[in-house]
């Protein structure tokens, strides 16, 4: 089985659903914070892996990717 992540612009989202409905695929609709709780773990984990890091360096990426410190 695979997994695909669709954008679709907000005034398409109800007949997106539908039609995939109609095919009977299972659907979820994630949310901005879902998408970016998401994210957040990837870094997360991609950081366990790595050397140690500056806790500036860590401020410096945030800022970077839009998230507010």
């Amino acid at each position: 089985m695979k997994t695909i992540i669709v954008n679709v612009p907000d005034e398409d989202a109800t007949l997106f659903l539908s039609l995939v409905k109609k095919f009977r695929f299972k659907t979820k609709v994630l949310s901005k914070e879902d998408l970016e709780d998401e994210e957040l773990a990837k870094w997360i984990n991609n950081g366990m892996k790595s050397e140690d890091v500056s806790e500036k360096d860590i401020y410096k990426i945030f800022r970077k990717n839009g998230i507010k410190v």
